[in-house]
C-alpha cells in the first residue's frame, strides 16, 4: 500500500518554527500565504508547543496566526480542542480559520478572552494522564518539590494539574535537575523531569511531568484520537524538545534555523530507521521552512517548489539546469535528459524492493531543443532506473537495450549498472566555520581518495584530516571523484560526471568528508575533467551530438563546444556540472583539468563562459568559490578579471617551476613533453614566474626574453609544486621526487617551494617522503581499452624505459600506491615540512612574504637561487643550492661559506641570523657555521 501523496493534517511547533523570526521577510510572506490557505479550512491545523495555553492565545492574536483546530501545549500536558470543531459546526476535515484580530494587530485582554472561549480542554487526554499518575496527591508533590533548596514555584497560570513548574538559578540548573530526579525516585513517583533555560531572561526552568509525557506524547495521543497514521501528518519543529516527534514517523520538517546538531540527530535517526522519504531539512527558516515543508509533502502539489527546480523550455536552457534525477517532493522526482538525436525516450523505473510491485515505464516529454523531462510520482529516493531509447508503446522486438543515465547522480553498480535517485538533503554542520580568504593563505594538499587511506573511501579519509591540519595544510584537492569504470582509477576517465565514484562511497559519504574538513577549517577542492569523455561506460554518444567532430584529445572524445545546435547544451552541461559539485557537495573550489585542451572555436571560449557563469552563481549563492586552471603553460588571461576580458579564475598551475627544478637535479629525466634547460630555466621561472607561455587558442611555447626585458608576473595566482600526480605517474616506476633524487634534495626543493610567493601544493605522502610509488592505474573491463592504455603511455612518453614498471591495468599498481602512515615514513622530513609551513604562515600573515617585497637572485654556474624579501630593515632570505650529482657545474663549485653567500646576496657585512637549515633538519646535527652545500637550503631572517 502506498503512502497518500497529500498530507492529512499539519502539526507544528510555534517558537522558532511557525512564528516568523524577527526581521525575516520571507517568513512573514510565508505566514501570509499559509494564513490565506488555512482560512479555507482545507487542512486541519494543530499547534504543538511548550508554551502555556494563555501564551499560545497571545501568540495567535499578536502574530496574527491562523486559528488552529487543536492546541497541544504546556510541554505536552494539555490538549485543547476548538469548540466549534467539537460541536461539529465546521465539518470533518475542516482547517483553522483566522482569529478575530484587533485592528491594530496588538494583543489585548479582550481578544485573548474571546479566543479562549472557543477552546475547551480535552477530557480524554486528561483521563489518559490520570491513568499514568494514579491516585497521587499532586498538590502535595507540588509543594514538596517547591521546598527543595533552590526551587521556586512558577506563577499559578503556569501550573497545571499534570504540570509542576519551578524556577531555579541558571548556574545550578543541572544540580537541581538531579535533585528532583532523586526526590521522584525516592518516593517512587511516576513522573519525569524536563529542564531548560528561558532564552528571553536566562531563568532556569524545571518542569515535572507525568512519566514519559512530552510534546511527542501529546502528539501521538492526538494522532490516535483523530485516526491519523503518523505518515499522514506533517510535523514541523526546530529544537531538541521536538526531537521525539521528528523521529516518530511523521512527515517531519526541520526548519533551517534549527541547531545543526539537532538537524543531524534527526537525519541520522531517519536513516537508521530506513526512512528515505519522511524528512525534509528545509532550506528556509521558521515559517518559510514550514511552507517549504508543506509543499514538499504535497500540500498544493501544483506549486511544489517550482522556484527551486529548473524548468526546461524550448528557449535557451535554464541556468543552472538540473540534469539527471532530482527529488522535488515527497516520493516525487524530476528527470531531465538531453537526447536530441531521438524523438522518444522512456524511463524504466525499478521498484525499491521485490514487494513493491512490477517495474514500470514512463515516457518522457521532448521539447524542440531535444531535452526530455518527466516528473514522476511514487519515485522516492533510492529508486533505480534506466533509460530506453524509443517509445514505451514500442513492441518488445523493436525495443532497444536500456542504458544508465549519463547524468546519473549515483551508479551503485558502476558505469554499466542502473542509475539511482539520491537525496540532495544533508545536515551540514560546519558551513559557518572560517576558512582562509586570501590566496596567500593557501597551502594545498593533492590526494587520491583511493590511495590516501587503507579503506580508500571518503569516510576513511576523515581520519587523516587532523594530521593535515597539524601539518599546516589549509586546502585539500581531491583528484577526480566522478564515476569511472572499474574498481580503481586515477579519475580522468569519468563517464558519469555527476556521480561520485561508487568505489569511494556514496554521495552522502562525500558530503560527510567535506563537512568534516570544514569543521577543521580546511577548504575542499575537487579536480574536474571537461576536456574529454572517458571511453568505457560512455553512453552520451547514444543520445546526441555530445562529441566534437572538429577536435580530439589523446585521452578520449572532445566535448562539442562549437558545432551545431547541440553545442549550447553541451556548454551548459559543463558549467552546470561545475555548479552542481559546488552547490550540492559544498565544495569550496574546482581545479579544471587540462583547460587548454577544452577545444573551442566559438566567439566566447568555453573557459571564459565557465568563469563568468560560475562567478555569477557564486555571487547569487553568496559563496566564496575558488577556481584553479591546469593550463600546462602560463596563461595570463586565465586569472585576469572578467571585466578585463579574462576568465576570472583565482589561480593556475605553474608546471614550469617543478620541471625546471627537476632539470637542475636530475638532468637526464624528463617527466613532461616539454624540454627544460638545467638551471637556466629555473632562474627564468623564479625571475619571471614562468618559462613557457600561451593561451587556450593554441599559441603556446617558450618565451625567449632576456632577463632585463622580462617582467615578473604575480605568482600569488600561480600554484607551484615539486611533484604532483602527473609528475610521479609519468615516471615509468611511479617514483617520487626523493626517490629519483635524494631526501636532502627534496628538503632543499621544498624550502624554495614553501617560501616562495606562489601558492604551494604538496602531493600526498610527500611530507614524510613516502616510499610507496604512485604509478598510473586504471581498471577497464574492455580488453582492447586495457591494451590501448598500455600502448598509449609508451607512445606519449617515448623517452622512458617502460620495461620495468608495473602495468597500469595491474591491480598492484593501485594497491602499492596507498601512502601508509606518517610513522612509516621519514619523520625528520615531516617535521621539516611542518616548520617550513609555520614560517610561511608567520611571514605571509605579517605581509613580508609577498611578491612586492621580493628580489630574486640566481647564479646558474654555482646552482644558487635566492628569494630575498625585504621591507624596511626586516629581511627574510631563502637561499637554495641545487645540482645533479652526476654533473659538474663549475671547477670551483665546492661548499659556499658565509662570505660566499653574502657576496651572492650582495650583502655587505654580516649575514642575517640563520632561521632554518634543511640539511641540519634531516640529520639532526646543526652546522657549527653557516655553509651552503649542494642540494641544501637555508633560511635567514632579521627584523
Amino acid at each position: 500500500m502506498t503512502t497518500p501523496h497529500r498530507p492529512h493534517a499539519l502539526a507544528t511547533d510555534l517558537d522558532g518554527t511557525f512564528i516568523p523570526l524577527n526581521n525575516d521577510s520571507a517568513a512573514e510572506q510565508a505566514l501570509e500565504q499559509i494564513r490565506d490557505q488555512f482560512a479555507s479550512g482545507r487542512l486541519p491545523l494543530a499547534f504543538v508547543t511548550g508554551r502555556h495555553f494563555d501564551f499560545v492565545l497571545e501568540a495567535i492574536v499578536q502574530e496574527q496566526l491562523p486559528q488552529p483546530d487543536w492546541i497541544l501545549c504546556d510541554v505536552g500536558t494539555s490538549v485543547y480542542e476548538r469548540v466549534s470543531r467539537c460541536d461539529g459546526e465546521r465539518g470533518a476535515g475542516a482547517g483553522g480559520g483566522d482569529a478575530a484580530m484587533p485592528a491594530s494587530g496588538e494583543a489585548t485582554a479582550e481578544a485573548i478572552t474571546s479566543l479562549a472561549a472557543e477552546y475547551r480542554p480535552s477530557q480524554g487526554f486528561a483521563d489518559r494522564l490520570d491513568e499514568i499518575v494514579g491516585e497521587i496527591d499532586i498538590e502535595h508533590v507540588r509543594r514538596e518539590i517547591a521546598g527543595l533548596p533552590g526551587f521556586r514555584l512558577q506563577e499559578p497560570v503556569k501550573q497545571k494539574r499534570h504540570k509542576l513548574s519551578y524556577y531555579v538559578a541558571e548556574e545550578s540548573l543541572e544540580d537541581c535537575h538531579v535533585m528532583v530526579e532523586a526526590y521522584l525516585a525516592q518516593h517512587a513517583l511516576p513522573y519525569g523531569v524536563i529542564s531548560s533555560v528561558d532564552p528571553f531572561n536566562g531563568d532556569g526552568l524545571v518542569d515535572v511531568l507525568p512519566a514519559n509525557v512530552s510534546k511527542a506524547f501529546a502528539l501521538d495521543w492526538w494522532c490516535h484520537d483523530q485516526g491519523y497514521r503518523n505518515d499522514e501528518v506533517v510535523f514541523c519543529g526546530d529544537s531538541g524538545n521536538d526531537y521525539a516527534a521528528l523521529v516518530a514517523g511523521y512527515r517531519a520538517v526541520v526548519v533551517a534555523n534549527a541547531d545543526r546538531r539537532h538537524a543531524a540527530r534527526v537525519h541520522d535517526a531517519h536513516m537508521k530507521k530506513g526512512w528515505s522519504d519522511r524528512l525534509l531539512l528545509a532550506s528556509q527558516s521558521s515559517t518559510a521552512g514550514v511552507l517549504e515543508g508543506l509543499r514538499w509533502f504535497g500540500w498544493k502539489p501544483e506549486d511544489s517548489l517550482a522556484g527551486e527546480t529548473s524548468v526546461v523550455t524550448d528557449q535557451e536552457p535554464a541556468f543552472p539546469l538540473a540534469w539527471g534525477a532530482v527529488p522535488v517532493g515527497h516520493r516525487r522526482t524530476q528527470f531531465t535528459v538531453f537526447a536530441p538525436a531521438h524523438e522518444s525516450l522512456t524511463l524504466e523505473i525499478q521498484p525499491n524492493d521485490a514487494s513493491a510491485g512490477e517495474p514500470r515505464s514512463v515516457e518522457l516529454t521532448r521539447n524542440q531543443s531535444g531535452f526530455f523531462t518527466a516528473c514522476v510520482d511514487e519515485c522516492p529516493v533510492g529508486t533505480d532506473y534506466r533509460l530506453r531509447i524509443g517509445s514505451q508503446a514500442a513492441s518488445v522486438e523493436d525495443r532497444q537495450p536500456s542504458i544508465p543515465d549519463p547524468a546519473s547522480r549515483y551508479q551503485p553498480a558502476g558505469v554499466h549498472g542502473p542509475s539511482r535517485v539520491v537525496s540532495q538533503q544533508f545536515p551540514w554542520q560546519h558551513d559557518d566555520r572560517t576558512r582562509c580568504e586570501r590566496r596567500e593563505e593557501l597551502v594545498i594538499y593533492e590526494l587520491h581518495i583511493g590511495a590516501f587511506t587503507k579503506e580508500g573511501t571518503f569516510t576513511g579519509a576523515i581520519e587523516r584530516l587532523d594530521e593535515l591540519v597539524e601539518l599546516g595544510i589549509t586546502a585539500i584537492e581531491l583528484m577526480p571523484i566522478a564515476q569511472c569504470p572499474g574498481r580503481w582509477n586515477w579519475g580522468y576517465d569519468a563517464t558519469h560526471w555527476f556521480a561520485p565514484m561508487n568505489a569511494m562511497g556514496t554521495p552522502d559519504d562525500l558530503r560527510g568528508l567535506v563537512d568534516a574538513a570544514h569543521a577543521r577549517g580546511l577548504h575542499v577542492f575537487a579536480d574536474v575533467v571537461y576536456n574529454h569523455f572517458g571511453p568505457e561506460g560512455n553512453y552520451w554518444s547514444q543520445l546526441g551530438d555530445y562529441f566534437s567532430t572538429r577536435h580530439d584529445t589523446p585521452w578520449g572524445a572532445s566535448p562539442n563546444f562549437d558545432a551545431g545546435d547541440s553545442a549550447t547544451a553541451i556548454r551548459r552541461l559543463v558549467i552546470d556540472n561545475a555548479i552542481y559539485w559546488l552547490d550540492e557537495f559544498h565544495l569550496d573550489g574546482l581545479r579544471v583539468d587540462a583547460i587548454h585542451c577544452m577545444r573551442d572555436h566559438s566567439e566566447e571560449h568555453i573557459t571564459r563562459q565557465f568563469g563568468r557563469e560560475v562567478r555569477q552563481w557564486s555571487e547569487r549563492a553568496q559563496r566564496r568559490v575558488w577556481l584553479i586552471a591546469e593550463t600546462n603553460v602560463y596563461d595570463g588571461s586565465m586569472t585576469a578579471p572578467l571585466d578585463e576580458n579574462g576568465c576570472g579564475f583565482d589561480a593556475q598551475w605553474g608546471d614550469d617551476f617543478a620541471h625546471a627544478l627537476l632539470a637542475c637535479v636530475r638532468s637526464h629525466d624528463r617527466l613532461t613533453v616539454r624540454t627544460y634547460q638545467p638551471h637556466e630555466d629555473l632562474a627564468r621561472a623564479l625571475q619571471r614566474g614562468y618559462v613557457f607561455r600561451g593561451d587556450v587558442g593554441g599559441d603556446r611555447g617558450r618565451e625567449e626574453l632576456g632577463d632585463a626585458t622580462a617582467q615578473r608576473v604575480d605568482t600569488s595566482s600561480v600554484v607551484y609544486c615539486i611533484q604532483n600526480h602527473d609528475f610521479i605517474g609519468n615516471h615509468p616506476l611511479g617514483q617520487r621526487f626523493h626517490q629519483i633524487t635524494a631526501p636532502e634534495t627534496q628538503a632543499a626543493a621544498a624550502t624554495l617551494l614553501l617560501l616562495s610567493p606562489a601558492i604551494p601544493m604538496l602531493f600526498m605522502g610527500e611530507e614524510f617522503a613516502c616510499e610507496n610509488p604512485f604509478a598510473f592505474f586504471v581498471d577497464f573491463g574492455d580488453e582492447s581499452l586495457r591494451q590501448a592504455v598500455v600502448e598509449g603511455r609508451r607512445h606519449e612518453y617515448p623517452q622512458h624505459d617502460w620495461s620495468g614498471g608495473v602495468l597500469p591495468t595491474d591491480e598492484h599498481a593501485f594497491e602499492s600506491a596507498r601512502i601508509g602512515a606518517v610513522a612509516a615514513g621519514n619523520l625528520a622530513m615531516h617535521h621539516w615540512y611542518r616548520e617550513l609551513i609555520a614560517v610561511r604562515r608567520e611571514f605571509t600573515q605579517s605581509g613580508l612574504l609577498a611578491g612586492e617585497h621580493l628580489i630574486v637572485r640566481t647564479d646558474t654556474e654555482r646552482g644558487c637561487y635566492a628569494l630575498q624579501f625585504r621591507r624596511g630593515e626586516e629581511q627574510l632570505i631563502v637561499v637554495c643550492r641545487l645540482a645533479d650529482p652526476s654533473q659538474s657545474l663549475h671547477p670551483n663549485d665546492g661548499t659556499m661559506s658565509g662570505p660566499d653567500i653574502a657576496e651572492f646576496l650582495q650583502i655587505n657585512g654580516e649575514l642575517p641570523p640563520l632561521l632554518l637549515d634543511s640539511r641540519a633538519a634531516l640529520s639532526g646535527d646543526p652546522n657549527g657555521s653557516l655553509e651552503l652545500h649542494f642540494n641544501h637550503a637555508v633560511v635567514l631572517h632579521t627584523s
